[in-house]
């Protein structure tokens, strides 16, 4: 992770309703594509922009770069779910469901812990 990283999940609650979990998620899938993409990826250069605070989520989304590359993920995403049995996606969607509490019973732990 670049090491000017900055922004945390408060930081991009606007952009998730402010819905804590969806927020964790988030940052967690934005840590993902900056640690994990080829270097030349612009979703890589993206995340690492957010993360770093450099630029807003909704501000990338209108880069053309960036909105390509997000637009060609999640078409390719939304054919791979439209491809697969009406039960495995109600499993994935139980999944998702299953990993946003994770998320908020981790946000919760670390409330207790810190006494807030």
């Amino acid at each position: 992770m670049p090491e000017d990283v900055h922004i945390g999940d408060p930081d991009l609650m606007t952009v998730t309703a402010g819905d804590r979990a969806r927020a964790r998620a988030l940052r967690k899938s934005l840590q993902r594509l900056a640690d994990e993409r080829e270097a030349d990826d612009p979703l890589r250069e993206m995340a690492r922009e957010v993360l770093g605070g450099r630029v807003g989520l909704r501000e990338a989304a209108r880069i053309p770069a960036y909105a390509e590359a997000l637009g060609e993920r999640v078409a390719c995403g939304f054919r791979e779910y439209e491809r697969r049995a009406s039960g495995e996606r109600s499993a994935q969607e139980a999944a998702a469901r299953r990993f946003l509490d994770d998320q908020q019973d981790e946000i919760d732990r670390e409330r207790e812990g810190c006494g807030c």
